[in-house]
Parts: C-alpha cells; sequence; structure tokens
C-alpha cells in the first residue's frame, strides 16, 4: 500500500471533476479525499502501486469534457489508512489561483431534461456541471455557488439532492435549478402589465412581437442582446436607425446547423465551431444560389461573409423553436458597454427594444459574444469573449504581476499569473466614460478574481490613449510598448516562439517611434526587442480620424503626392462626389501640413483603394471599405500593380493604377483582386528580401489587416 499527494492544475472547478475523480476512485480502488483550493485540486490517494498509476494517467487522459489539466504534482507521503475516498469542503489555500471555466452553451442531455423532466419542462435555465453559466456569474474564489450570483436561490429538495449526489451530473453544478427553486424569465412591454413565470406564454408573446416586426431587448448569459427577425427588411432597417448603426454588419442566430447551411457555405471546421460549447458568432461565406434561404440585405449588406450563431442558452433554443433566424447584436448604445442590469437595459434601450426579456439572477460579469473565423488552416479571434474568457495564455516565460493595458481601440487588457497571461473580455474603444468605466471595473474585478497583485506595467507608446494614461496613473513602474511590435511580441508569446522572427505588422494605427502613425511594418525582432527593417512610404493623414470616416482623403492624399493637382482632373467617380472646394481645401492642408501627420497605415491604403473603385467614398463604421473590398475579388484573377520596393515601400503606382483602371471601365472584382494581390507582393516578396539578408526563417503575421482572409491565406 502507498500514498500520494497529487494536486492537479488547470480548468478544474466547476467542470465535473471531483465527480470524476470520486468515480475513478472507486473504479481503482483508491481510498482518500478531494477538495477544491482556490489554486488547485488537491487530492490525497492510498492504494496499491499499480492502481495509483492507473488513477494518476486517468486524471492526465480522461478528464472531463470541459476540464483542461494544465499540470499533476504527485509526491509519495506516508499512508494513513482511510477506509473510503470522500469529497471535503472546499478551501481558501493560498493568492495562487485555480482556472475559471467560460460560460459554455447548454449540453444535450440538458436540452433533453428540459423536455422530459417534470420540473425542468421548458425551464430556461438547465445546467449541469457539462455546461451553463460560470464567469458570468463568478464573484470570488473558490468556485462554490455561494461565491456567484446564484446564492440567493435556495435549492429544493430534488435540486439539492442532485447537488449533493456524487454520481449525478449535477452534483456541485453551483448553478443547479429548477422551475420550483431557480431563476425565472419575466417580459416587460412598456404599457402593459409585466408578465412572469409562465415560460411557454412568455415566449410565445416574444414570437408574436418578433413575427410583426418589432425589436425584443433579451437578456442573455453575458449581457443584453437586441433581437429582430432577421427575414424582415423592415425590421433590421429599424434597428439600425434605433440603435444608431447604420451599416456594421449585424449578426444571425439560427435554429441549427441545417439552418446555418441554408445560408451560408459550411466547411467542416466551421461547423465544429458552430456546435462547439464556445458558441461564438463565426464568419461564413454567404450562400448566392436561388436555394439559399433569404436573410434581409440591411443585415450585411454587400459583404460576402455573416456572422452566424447557434442557440448557446435554454431560452435561445425554446425562442427558435417558435422563430426563424434572428438578428442577434449587442444590447446597447453605439459605442457603449452592453447592459447586464434590467435598470441599464430599461436606461439604455429605451426607445430602441419594442419589449424586454429578462430574469432575476444577476450577471456579474459582463461579456459579448466572441466573433472567429476558420482561415489558413486554424481558428483566427477576431473577438474574444465569452465562451474563451477566463481561460488563459499559456506562456514560456514568468509573467506574475505584469499588468498590460491594451490600446484605445478593440481595448482588452492582460494580467501575468505564474506563466499564464489572463486576457481580459472584450472591453471596446475607450471612447467614452462608459466604456472606460467598464474597463476600469473589469480590471479592478479581475484582479482581485485572481489575485493579481501589479508589479509592472506595460502600455501604448501613445501619450493619449486612455489606457496608458491609466497605467501611468498607477504609480507602478510603467515600460512603453510601441504598438506594432505588441503585436509581433504577443503572436510570439501565443504561439511560444522565443527566437528572432520577421515581423510583419499591418493594421490602422498605431503610435510610432518618430512620431508618425505607423501601420504597415517590417521588423526583425525578438522578445527583447525590434528593428523596424522596411515599411510602407508615408503619405500624408488629412484631417487625422476625419480620414478614418471619410476614406477618399486618403485616395486623395496617394493620388497628390503621386500626380500633383492633375489628379483633379481625373474622371473618377470618388472625386466627381467631393466638391471642388472640399478638394483645395485638403490640399491646402497637405501643403501646409496643417492637421495632417505621416502615416505608414496599410489601413489607410486599403481605405484609399476602396474610396478610388467608389466602394467606399465615406465609412459608416470603421474597415467598412477594406471588408466591402474583400467581398468583391475574384479569386481567378492574377494580375497586380506596381509599387516601389526598398526600406520605404511606395505604394503610389498602386492607387494610380488602380485610378487608372477605373477610368478605363475595368471590372471592379477585377481591380479588387489586383489590389489585394499587390499587398500579397509586398508582404511576400519583402518578408522574403528580409530573410535572405538575416537567415531568419519564422515570418509573424499580425495586426487588423490579417482578418482580411485573402490576404492571410495568400501571404
Amino acid at each position: 500500500m502507498r500514498a500520494l499527494d497529487i494536486k492537479v492544475y488547470g480548468l478544474v472547478q466547476g467542470v465535473g471533476f471531483r465527480p470524476f475523480i470520486h468515480r475513478i476512485a472507486a473504479e481503482f480502488g483508491i481510498a482518500g479525499w478531494a477538495v477544491n483550493r482556490n489554486d488547485c485540486v488537491h487530492i490525497v490517494a492510498e492504494g496499491t502501486a499499480d492502481s495509483l498509476e492507473r488513477f494518476v494517467s486517468s486524471i492526465r487522459t480522461d478528464p472531463p469534457p470541459l476540464a483542461a489539466v494544465r499540470d499533476v504534482v504527485t509526491g509519495e507521503i506516508p499512508v494513513e489508512g482511510f477506509d473510503t475516498f470522500e469529497i471535503r469542503t472546499s478551501v481558501d489555500f493560498s493568492t495562487e489561483v485555480t482556472r475559471v471555466s467560460p460560460d459554455m452553451a447548454v449540453c444535450e442531455d440538458c436540452l433533453r431534461d428540459m423536455r422530459t423532466q417534470p420540473n425542468r419542462i421548458d425551464y430556461p435555465f438547465v445546467n449541469c456541471t457539462n455546461c451553463g453559466p460560470r464567469f458570468s456569474i463568478v464573484e470570488e474564489l473558490p468556485y462554490d455557488r455561494s461565491r456567484t450570483t446564484m446564492h440567493p436561490f435556495t435549492m429544493c429538495p430534488s435540486c439539492a439532492s442532485e447537488y449533493g449526489d456524487i454520481t449525478d451530473r449535477r452534483y456541485h453544478a453551483q448553478p443547479n435549478a429548477c422551475a420550483d427553486c431557480g431563476p425565472s424569465l419575466e417580459l416587460r412591454i412598456p404599457g402593459s402589465a409585466a408578465v412572469s413565470g409562465h415560460t411557454r406564454e412568455i415566449l410565445s408573446r416574444c414570437a408574436d412581437l418578433l413575427a410583426s416586426g418589432g425589436i425584443l431587448a433579451m437578456k442573455g448569459i453575458g449581457g443584453y442582446h437586441l433581437a429582430c427577425d432577421a427575414a424582415d427588411e423592415d425590421a433590421v432597417r429599424s434597428l439600425r436607425e434605433r440603435k444608431l448603426r447604420e451599416g456594421k454588419p449585424f449578426a444571425v442566430m439560427v435554429r441549427g446547423i441545417e439552418a446555418a447551411r441554408e445560408l451560408c457555405a459550411v466547411k467542416a471546421a466551421e461547423e465544429a465551431l458552430l456546435l462547439s460549447p464556445r458558441r461564438p458568432i463565426v464568419l461564413l461565406e454567404r450562400r448566392t444560389d436561388h436555394g439559399a434561404r433569404a436573410i434581409a440585405r440591411s443585415v450585411a449588406g454587400d459583404l460576402d461573409t455573416v456572422g452566424i450563431m447557434l442557440p448557446y442558452t435554454p431560452f435561445h433554443h425554446l425562442l427558435l423553436d417558435l422563430t426563424g433566424p434572428l438578428v442577434m447584436t449587442s444590447g446597447n448604445r453605439s459605442d457603449e458597454p452592453l447592459a447586464i442590469a434590467d435598470h441599464e437595459a430599461g436606461r439604455m434601450l429605451a426607445g430602441t427594444a419594442d419589449a424586454f426579456l429578462s430574469y432575476n439572477r444577476e450577471i456579474r460579469n459582463r461579456e459579448d459574444d466572441s466573433v472567429v473565423m476558420h482561415a489558413a488552416g486554424t481558428l483566427r479571434f477576431i473577438r474574444r469573449s465569452r465562451g474563451w474568457v477566463p481561460e488563459p495564455v499559456e506562456t514560456a516565460f514568468e509573467t506574475e504581476g505584469i499588468v498590460a493595458a491594451g490600446a484605445e481601440l478593440k481595448n482588452c487588457f492582460a494580467m501575468g499569473k505564474g506563466n499564464q497571461a489572463i486576457l481580459s473580455q472584450h472591453i471596446g474603444d475607450l471612447k467614452n466614460p462608459e466604456t472606460y468605466a467598464f474597463f476600469e471595473e473589469a480590471f479592478h474585478r479581475l484582479t482581485r478574481l485572481f489575485r493579481v497583485k501589479p508589479a509592472l506595467l506595460a502600455c501604448d507608446l501613445h501619450p493619449d490613449y486612455l489606457s496608458s494614461r491609466f497605467a501611468r496613473g498607477f504609480g507602478l513602474p510603467v515600460i512603453e510598448v510601441q504598438h506594432h511590435y505588441a503585436h509581433i511580441a504577443s503572436c510570439m508569446a501565443e504561439t511560444g516562439i522565443d527566437e528572432p522572427v520577421i515581423g510583419v505588422s499591418f493594421d490602422g494605427t498605431g503610435y510610432g517611434d518618430d512620431g508618425t502613425v505607423w501601420g504597415g511594418e517590417f521588423f526583425v525582432c525578438d522578445l527583447f526587442g525590434y528593428e523596424r527593417r522596411a515599411h510602407l512610404a508615408r503619405v500624408p493623414l488629412p484631417g487625422a480620424d476625419a480620414a478614418v470616416r471619410e476614406p477618399w482623403r486618403m485616395a486623395v492624399s496617394y493620388l497628390y503626392r503621386s500626380m500633383g493637382d492633375a489628379f483633379m482632373g481625373e474622371d473618377l467617380p470618388f472625386l466627381n462626389a467631393v466638391p471642388r472646394r472640399d478638394l483645395e481645401l485638403l490640399i491646402s492642408m497637405i501643403d501646409a501640413g496643417v492637421n495632417c501627420v505621416d502615416t505608414s497605415s496599410a489601413g489607410r491604403l486599403f481605405d484609399a483603394a476602396a474610396a478610388v473603385l467608389g466602394i467606399a467614398p465615406t465609412a459608416t463604421f470603421e474597415a467598412e471599405g477594406p471588408m466591402r473590398l474583400q467581398a468583391m475579388i475574384d479569386p481567378s484573377e492574377s494580375g497586380r500593380y506596381g509599387y516601389e520596393a526598398g526600406e520605404s515601400i511606395d505604394m503610389g503606382p498602386c492607387v494610380t493604377e488602380l485610378a487608372d483602371d477605373v477610368r478605363r471601365g475595368t471590372g471592379v472584382v477585377t481591380m479588387a483582386a489586383k489590389f489585394h494581390n499587390t499587398v500579397v507582393s509586398v508582404i511576400v516578396e519583402t518578408a522574403a528580401a528580409m530573410a535572405r539578408e538575416t537567415g531568419i526563417k519564422k515570418v509573424m503575421l499580425s495586426g487588423g489587416v490579417f482578418q482580411n482572409r485573402f490576404v492571410l491565406e495568400e501571404s
């Protein structure tokens, strides 16, 4: 007889890990105990040498579906002579913490219970240890019911019996509840009495509202959504008008994978993402054949992709049983965080929603839906939030106490714990007090939850970013990091590469070492520093942020730099739409250097190309022109435009040749393809030249431009 002290680290709480340990202990004849600590699951196991070996091996190789074992540490200890194996009460042991499970989609077993168990028939909050809310409801660690927003709900005898039965699927499922004891729905329609307690009636009324063109504010796992009938053009347009979201595409929730196939081409890897317990929004190629089931044009405009997701909560399933595909977008006002409480929703969404579907369990941690695509053979994040957060990224180095505050746009921050980087949920653009308040709230909550004691702050080099000001105001040592080097360094950390690489960082905006706006950069770098070896040639950014909203300004900047005043005589549709006085004023700004800064941004190059083609001379949302340009590519076209290679890569010939093609009446799909082929050539040929010069063989691609599937896959 031997005894082992076993500590299991990773995602091992709230995922049915202790029942799994209890089951395999019985299977292998092991006595002893297991306990949740805030840093691990701690096990004392006694048995024969062979049984202990098989017990530990099973922990490593056969954990429950949602568990992720990072490390198993064992040590020999004296035998105490236990008769049985028991689960002990959780303990708060140290400043170390175990991982918290992300929120996961309701499992098939629970969906079956929702249709068969008397106390869970149509119950919209059914869950078990294999599914349901986690991060959104957790308040403190260790993860126990008393430390979640489920603590006000006392379990009925039936649920308490399941919760206490080590052999039951709901053993220590902290959100466990049923219709007799758990959270309940409430439907509020302004001017009418609230409806509560009758799930079928509530959801039937919601379905009727949606069918009649109404807009429903619906409280989800991580916050409110706004929903409408995705096939109803008037309803979608109304949602856009009320939400002040002029053109940015909406996501669509469909009942199941077959419904997704009616709308989009779904590859095997994309199907796996749609059906995974994480349930992200997946960007899929839209079907164009006559057999495709129509959704309103205003859902995604002229784009060739649409974001599709499947139901992930029980009440999503119940509602989609009664409706067709639904637009499902964040329940917020433009540029603000999504609402998580009823009073927030009532304030923010009054005048937008026709009705409010809510429930009486609090959301502690707000989180948007994650957005992903499958490209170049693997998963690519557009937005990392629900379903992944707060799952850490494992690193090859010590990160303890290092906190990275993130950038200004699409902010998320990261904090170091051991050899892990814990990323926050998507925060958004730090452009208003509401989003900045969310940033501060999430920062303080996550540092407390994961017991991170900040010792070193990293922030963007930009002097005026609110996230950088936050870091500098902390009273601790601060490291300022150039934006595009941070892109490459983060890519290296995520992939575990610590040797020198060639880094290609293409995006819209980043403050450069020379005070200009970077965004088309080629580096030689490692984790300790970088050398800028090449970049897109600088051109004026007339009007600064105004050039992002009005991409025609960048088209003028490129054409004026290449052709001088003569460009104004060109017969280009975008020029014909701009008053002559505005063109002359813009040129005078460029000549005088007034409200102009030079930029090497690849994002602004894409803006210029889209404007020259007349696709998007003005932008109703970020990257509208580049997204529409990508949607028009003729994949059979192999031509490209010119550019001048070197340390400063002049893209002026590309833009002027593009303008020549426009005047000649060349097809838009051909021009879009030739432009993209040119960008890919710049990336490939420049990186290849750098590889020959340096002997470095690894190339890192990062930045928003590489969310363009064509550029990513062809580079």
